[in-house]
This record gives C-alpha cells, sequence and structure tokens, in this order.
C-alpha cells in the first residue's frame, strides 16, 4: 500500500501544521549565504542586480562608440568630397594648360603649312618643322600631314626619343579615320581634340599597347581652299602620369569629356590598378581598353549643363564636375564619380583604429562593476545575516515547537523553552552540553553520533526525519525533526537548527490508522477520500477495479471525470450542500466507467473532522449497484407486460365473444348479398356487401392485436423480405398513383425474425405511407423504403426507413398513434400502428414516427442483430377461433 490510508492522513496533517506555522511568520527559512542559503537563488539575485547596472554602462558606450562613428563616417565624407573638388580644380588647371598647348601647336603648324606651298615635290619646309617641334616638344609620338584623299604626305615619329621621317612607301591612306573626317569637317581655324584611344598602323593596333590622344587641325592654301589635314599624336601617357602625379587613384573614376560629351579620357580600373599596386614603373605600358562611347547618362550631363562646376548626387554616387572652355576646341567638361561604396572603406579603418580601444574600456569598466556590486552585496548579506539571526532566535523562542542549535563539534548553542519543557531541563543545564551525550540513550549514541557528524559534514537540509530523546527523568520520546543547516561565517561555527514536534502519540495513531487502511484496501466496497476543495487522494482497488481507471489517473483531480451527464445537476447541489454543512450524504450515482461503460453507484459520503470540529477530508462508500438495478428495470418491464397482457387478455375475451356471435351472421348476410348481386346489378347490393367486408376487416384487426402471438424466427435475408412486401402493395399504390422506390446496401446481415409477423409490419407500415403519399401536394407523390445497419459500441441495429411526401405527421401525435383503437381516420379500427407496435417490440426492436422537413413523414423500424426473440405471455389460454 504506497501511501497508506493511514500515512494519508498523519502526513498531510503534519505537512500541514508546518505551512501554517511558515506563513504566520513562526518559522523561516534563511535567503542568505550566512544561514543555509539558496545558492542558486543568490545567484539569480546577483546576476539580476550585476544586469541592472551593466545594462546602462554598455548602452552609454555603445552610444558613445555610435556618436563617434557618425562624427568620424561624417568628417570623412566632408573630407573625401571636398578634396574631389580640388583635385578636379587642379585637374581642370592641368586640362586646360594642356589643351591650350596642343591647340597652340596645331593652329601654328597650321598657319606654317598655309604660308609654304605644299605639293608633291616640295614637302621638305613642312617637314622640317614637324621634325623641329618633335624636338621641342616629346609629347607628340606622331606629327602627320594627310592630304585631302586621306594619303598620309608627311609623317614624323617620335618613338622612344628617336625622331624620324617614315618613308613613303610606308605611308598610309587615313580617310577612314574618324579623326580625319572629323577634322576635315572643320572651318578654317578650328581644332579637333579626339577621344584617348589606341594607336593603328598598318589596320592592326600598335604593340605594346599606347594611348593616344589626336589633335586635328585643317589646313588651307593661299586661295583658302581646303588641301588636308595636320594631325599630332599626342601621348596620352604623358597626360594620365600628370593625372596620377595630382592623386595616384583619382583617375580611376575620373572622366574627361570633350565638347560633344564624349569622354576622351574615363575610367580604367585594371590598368591602373595594375600600375599602382604593383608599383611598376609609369613607362611599363597597362593593357588598356578604350570606349569612345558616352560613359555618363543623358541625365547627367543634362544636370551638368545647367552651370559652370558643381557637386551633386545622383543615384548612388556624388558627382564633382568643372568645366573650362577653349575658344577653338568649345567647352570640355571633367566629371569625377565618387561611389557612395567608397564610404565603406571609412567604416572599416573605424573598427581598426577603435573597436579594440571600446572592447577594452567595455571590459574595464565591466569589470569595476562587478567587483563593486560582489563587495556591495557581501556586505548586504552580511547585515540582513546579522538582522535574521537576530529575528531567527526570536521565532525559534517563541514557536510552539521543539527547536535547538547544534554547532559542528555537537555542541548545543541554543535551545527554546518548549524544549526545555519537554525533557524537563533548566536553559542553563542545556547550554554548552554535548547533544549525543546528554539527551540520546546509550545504545542509540554512537550511531546517533555519527547520523549527525554526516549531515553536518555533507550541509543538508533534511526533512522529516525521526529520532528519540531521553528525557530527564529517563523517560524516550520519538521527536519528528527538520533541519535547516547555516555556514560559518566570522568567529561562528557551521550550525544545523532542529525544528521537530513530539509524534510519539502520532505514531500510535498512526500504527491503528494502517490497520484501519488495510482493512479499508480490502474492502468488497469502492472507497475514495477527498480534500475539502474535492481533490481525490486516495482510492482503494475495488474503485480501480471497478471504473478502469488507475490510482495515478486520478488522484489530485476531482471526481467529475465519473459523470455520465445522465443525472440532474439538482442532485449533485443537493450533495454539495449536505457535506459542506457537515452532514452525511447518502445517495445513488449515475457514473462513467474509463471505457464509456455506464454504471450505478449507491454511496454514502461523509467527513472526517478534527477535534474542533472543522471538516479535513470527505470519505465517499459506494457500491455497485448496476445488476441491482437492471434487475429492477426488467421487474418493472415484466410487470408492464403482465399488466398489458391482462388488458389484452380482458379484450381477447370480449373480442372472441365478439367475433363468435358476429362472424356467422355477416357470412350469412355475406353469401345472401353475393346471390343476389350476380342476379341483379344494383348499386345498393355493391354498397352493402363493401360495409360487410369493412365489418369482417375490423374483426380481424380485433382478432390480430387481441390473439397472442405464435412466432416462428428463422434467419431471414431482410433486402428479400422488404423487397416482397413492397411489391405486394405495389397494385394499391397503382391505384392511388403513388410511385414506391426500394434501395437498400448489398451484404447486409441476416436477422433472426418471424417472416410473417414482420411482413405483416412492413405492410401496414407500406399502406399507411400510400395512404398519406395520397395527399401529397407535390406533382408526384412518392413513398421510398431504404435498409441499413447502424453499428454502436454497445449494440448493432438494422434499420428499415419508410418515408413519404405527404403531409407530415403532427409532431404531439408521434407516440398517441401507436396506442389502440386511435385513429385519425373516418374509417378505421386504431389498431394498425399499435399491432405493428407489438410485433416489433416481440423482436426486442423499436419502431417510431417522425415529421420529415419540409414535408413528409417517416416511419423507421430498428431490429437487433441479436436472435433473441422474447415468447409473449399468453393471458387467453382458449381463444375461439
Amino acid at each position: 500500500m504506497a501511501p497508506g490510508l493511514g500515512a494519508i492522513f498523519y502526513h498531510t496533517h503534519l505537512v500541514k501544521k508546518l505551512a501554517v506555522i511558515a506563513l504566520n511568520g513562526s518559522f523561516m527559512r534563511s535567503e542568505y549565504s550566512g544561514n543555509n542559503m539558496d545558492i542558486t537563488t543568490n545567484h539569480k539575485k546577483f546576476s539580476k542586480d550585476l544586469a541592472y547596472w551593466l545594462l546602462p554602462c554598455w548602452l552609454v558606450i555603445f552610444i558613445i562608440m555610435m556618436i563617434h562613428y557618425s562624427l568620424n563616417i561624417a568628417k570623412d565624407k566632408q573630407y573625401s568630397l571636398h578634396n574631389e573638388q580640388v583635385i578636379v580644380e587642379l585637374i581642370e588647371k592641368l586640362l586646360n594648360d594642356s589643351l591650350n598647348s596642343m591647340t597652340s601647336d596645331a593652329l601654328m603648324l597650321s598657319y606654317i603649312a598655309k604660308q609654304i606651298s605644299i605639293d608633291d615635290s616640295n614637302t621638305a619646309p613642312l617637314t622640317n618643322y614637324f621634325i623641329e617641334l618633335s624636338k621641342n616638344d616629346d609629347n607628340y609620338e606622331q606629327i602627320r600631314f594627310i592630304d585631302i584623299q586621306g594619303y598620309e604626305r608627311i609623317r614624323v615619329n617620335n618613338i622612344s626619343n628617336k625622331i624620324y621621317t617614315v618613308d613613303s612607301q610606308d605611308l598610309q591612306n587615313k580617310s577612314k579615320r574618324y579623326y580625319f573626317q572629323k577634322t576635315m569637317q572643320l572651318s578654317q581655324g578650328n581644332v579637333y581634340i579626339s577621344p584617348m584611344d589606341l594607336n593603328i598602323e598598318a589596320g592592326q593596333i600598335q604593340q605594346p599597347l599606347n594611348p593616344t590622344i589626336r589633335i586635328g587641325v585643317p589646313v588651307f592654301n593661299i586661295q583658302d581652299e581646303k588641301i588636308g589635314a595636320i594631325i599630332l599624336n599626342y601621348k596620352g601617357r604623358k597626360l594620365i602620369n600628370r593625372l596620377l602625379h595630382i592623386s595616384p587613384n583619382f583617375i580611376e573614376h575620373l572622366y574627361i569629356l570633350n565638347a560633344e560629351g564624349v569622354a576622351i579620357i574615363q575610367p580604367v580600373t585594371s590598368a591602373l590598378s595594375t600600375l599602382t599596386s604593383k608599383h611598376k614603373s609609369p613607362d611599363t605600358p597597362p593593357p588598356f581598353q578604350f570606349n569612345t562611347s558616352k560613359q555618363l547618362s543623358d541625365e547627367l550631363l543634362e544636370l551638368m549643363s545647367q552651370k559652370h562646376q558643381g557637386q551633386i548626387l545622383l543615384q548612388d554616387s556624388y558627382i564633382t564636375f568643372t568645366q573650362t572652355f577653349s575658344n577653338r576646341s568649345g567647352r570640355w567638361t571633367i566629371a569625377s564619380v565618387f561611389p557612395k561604396q567608397r564610404f565603406n572603406l571609412a567604416r572599416i579603418a573605424f573598427a581598426d583604429n577603435y573597436m579594440l580601444l571600446y572592447i577594452t574600456l567595455t571590459m574595464v569598466l565591466s569589470s569595476l562593476i562587478f567587483l563593486f556590486r560582489y563587495h556591495y552585496q557581501q556586505t548586504n548579506n552580511l547585515r540582513e545575516q546579522q538582522a535574521y539571526d537576530k529575528q531567527f532566535r526570536l521565532t525559534l523562542e517563541n514557536i510552539q515547537f521543539i527547536a535547538v542549535s547544534i554547532n559542528s563539534d555537537g555542541i548545543i548553542t541554543f535551545c527554546n523553552d518548549f524544549f526545555l519543557n519537554l525533557v524537563g531541563y533548566q536553559k542553563h543545564q542545556v547550554i554548552g552540553k554535548c547533544w549525543v551525550d546528554t539527551f540520546i540513550p546509550q545504545k542509540l549514541q554512537q550511531q546517533a553520533a555519527e547520523a549527525l557528524k554526516q549531515a553536518l559534514v555533507q550541509e543538508l537540509n533534511q526533512t522529516k526525519v525521526e529520532t528519540v530523546v531521553q528525557t530527564n527523568c529517563g523517560e524516550v520520546v520519538l521527536v519528528s525533526w527538520s533541519s535547516t543547516y547555516s555556514k560559518a561565517h566570522g568567529n561562528n561555527l557551521a550550525t544545523a537548527t532542529f525544528i521537530g514536534e513530539d509524534v510519539t502519540e502520532h505514531k500510535m495513531e498512526q500504527d491503528q490508522l494502517q490497520r484501519l487502511s488495510h482493512a479499508v484496501e480490502q474492502s468488497h466496497n469502492s472507497v475514495m477520500i477527498t480534500e475539502i476543495t474535492g481533490e481525490i487522494i486516495y482510492v482503494n482497488p475495488v474503485f480501480c477495479e471497478l471504473t478502469g481507471y488507475k490510482k495515478h489517473e486520478v488522484l489530485g483531480i476531482t471526481p467529475k471525470f465519473l459523470q455520465s451527464g445522465e443525472m440532474p445537476e439538482v442532485g449533485y447541489d443537493s450533495l454539495r450542500q449536505t457535506i459542506q454543512r457537515g452532514d452525511e450524504w447518502r445517495g445513488e450515482f449515475h457514473n462513467k466507467k474509463k471505457n464509456g461503460d455506464l454504471f450505478w453507484e449507491r454511496a454514502r459520503i461523509s467527513p472526517v473532522k478534527d477535534s474542533a470540529g472543522n471538516a479535513l477530508y470527505f470519505v465517499a462508500v459506494k457500491q455497485d449497484i448496476t445488476k441491482e438495478k437492471q434487475l429492477a428495470h426488467e421487474m418493472q418491464e415484466q410487470e408492464a407486460l403482465h399488466a398489458k397482457q391482462d388488458k389484452l387478455a380482458a379484450v381477447g375475451k370480449v373480442v372472441n365473444m365478439i367475433a363468435h356471435d358476429l362472424r356467422n351472421p355477416l357470412s350469412s348476410i355475406k353469401m345472401v348479398l353475393q346471390i343476389y348481386a350476380r342476379k341483379e346489378q344494383d348499386e345498393l347490393f355493391d354498397i352493402s356487401l363493401e360495409q360487410v367486408r369493412y365489418m369482417e376487416a375490423i374483426l380481424e384487426d380485433l382478432l390480430s392485436y387481441s390473439r397472442p402471438e405464435q412466432f416462428k424466427p428463422e434467419w431471414l435475408d431482410l433486402n428479400k423480405l422488404v423487397e416482397f412486401a413492397v411489391n405486394s402493395q405495389r397494385r394499391l399504390a397503382k391505384e392511388k398513383d403513388v410511385a414506391i422506390e426500394f434501395s437498400y446496401p448489398h451484404n447486409l446481415p441476416t436477422v433472426y425474425a418471424d417472416p410473417i409477423k414482420l411482413r405483416q409490419a412492413l405492410q401496414n407500415l407500406l399502406v399507411n405511407a400510400i395512404q398519406a403519399a395520397e395527399t401529397s401536394e407535390q406533382a408526384c407523390p412518392l413513398v421510398t423504403v431504404t435498409t441499413n445497419i447502424l453499428l454502436t459500441d454497445s449494440n448493432s441495429m438494422i434499420l428499415i426507413d419508410i418515408s413519404n411526401n405527404g403531409t407530415s405527421i403532427d409532431p404531439c401525435m408521434v407516440s398517441k398513434v401507436f396506442e389502440p383503437f386511435y385513429t385519425t381516420k373516418a374509417k378505421g379500427t386504431g389498431l394498425g400502428l399499435a399491432i405493428v407496435q407489438k410485433i416489433i417490440e416481440s423482436h426486442k426492436g423499436s419502431v417510431r414516427l417522425k415529421p420529415i422537413n419540409p414535408i413528409g413523414t417517416l416511419a423507421q423500424i430498428q431490429l437487433p442483430l441479436s436472435n433473441h426473440i422474447s415468447e409473449p405471455i399468453s393471458p387467453i389460454k382458449d381463444v375461439i377461433n
């Protein structure tokens, strides 16, 4: 028995008393380290306090870091954009000087060419000027004169500071080149400057790659007739090196646009990054690639054309631009595209420079806060511990329980008056004495000393430890202890404080309750014990066997799970009111088992009271009376059946007497009418014969209802029986203009029934359905017959539904129409449905009528699949036929 009934009473009673004392403040358990403090709780408290200080500190550091970060990024952004403006202005001056120099050299050569008469035999003077210019200015790699047809007439090369004139057989036709075509379109005194591209010799790109800017000027003779063009190949690397000298990385996002909006210089990131990252010499030609198409959007060009210089933000880039004007070559634009992604470099630099500083600062401040709060908590704990010790001693003095404190040497340091009254000593006789030597019997001293030492070494808090205590007069009492351990602090040793009570009488009561518990366990009745709030604290094995629930499934919950819903709530209200008054309640329950089965119990529920008359528990002793209820119900059914059969017997005597006295006269009258009807065709004979047949039908119904049934059951295919009954009524249905539909499921189980009696019941219901359908307001009166099977946990039934679409039956009449001799028809005995009910109930089945929404009536027969058919009790021993 785990736990036994006695253990439940005793243990719960003790725990309740200790709980009341704790709630009233008479017994306290220390929450601090000095007196058995809960270390986990203390750690949580310290962690919460530390988080309260650390989180604001971290938040302040984070805010300072973010402000520093924002200022640093803003400063870097301002510096970068200002640097862009400065460099763009420097490039503007450099470009202006370069353009003026190029333009001046080209116009000078054009002027000289105009003054010199140039023909096929006189090119030397102009050639000499080309050579002198190459010697004085090494910025030009080629200086050429191209005639109006596009053929080179003169070309002077300056390659690697080697100046020479190209032979006539190596001169080429440049008429298809864009710079020649652009130059020939200019008027006198204007200069064309091409975008930077690669030089082409004999249709092949010159190797190594050599970026070139071409300056073209048209040449006129004395008569101002255009005779050709002078083309100067300006070394693009010279200009690039100057730009690199201003800012090594700037050219990676620099555009220089001529008057036509074409970039003569555009970013060449791969080449310049190769040149700068690997520290190659500027003379080392990188793998340049050029595209003379516009590199800036039309939207940006439109914005830049609206003012001379400025800085705008377009999409994800800052555009810094300025414009320079040349009288000979138009307006030039310098634009620097600075992507916003470049600011990520400042973010990375900030993390590299300052993140370690802020992490170090955070760790230092966190360590200081940790040390400060730890010291503060220790000081606060000590202060509270001292206050606790004082309050704890005062509490122990006043509680009505034994209180003793023993240090780690086994010496008594404190005891209250309640303990002194129990043992019969004075305080000065106890304080400072050894506990084991003073209060433990000699035979148990060694065992007690080892147990006490082990408890003090393990520093454990114990509850419900029972030991014996020897009083001053030598009497031994049994005491139940709960111990609280206090760690050593200061000069004080570790101490264990024991709170207990004398349980000698309780132990004796417990033994008695154990015997009572054993008797309850072996009881043949179901026993349940609940708290006053209704929670179950004990059930015996009979309860588990009866309900199907295991003990652990019901302990701690209320008995509501047993309610079946079959009993009215008023009964439960009466139960609650009775036991709350402290009175015993007696009654019956209709409850439900775990498997869903219903059962009846006769119960007595009584309160268990304490000495003050207060209810502690409720004990319910219950007896299973399900079989008793079933037997009583069967007896009631038999009594009702006997009463009904007695009534039928009386009716049967009268009916048989009437049938005996009326049948022979009716037969004679019927025979006479039939004879005269054959001789003379008279409507009165037909009416008379119809009335005689109606009277015979009434006598037949009376005899059928009152006659004791003689059953001859057999296993039947119900679908065939129903189909036969339906077909037998189709002639009547046709005369009434009523359609009959029959549907059934295949493989319907067979039933054990009397085919003649069952067919009679079906025919009566079919005739009623046809007559009811005749009153239908629908276009087609219809009777529907269906069979089916109904499966439930407790039983299985065969269903026969006969429905019609005529006028619905009044819901108030669905039970009354089965009463004998009750009818709503002008003609009829009122025995048809009574005979049907009698036949179906004799088969242990049921029949019912119900209206169909919106129109029609359903007659449903339910027959069990079992083969048990009751033989009716015959109230009439001799029936006169």
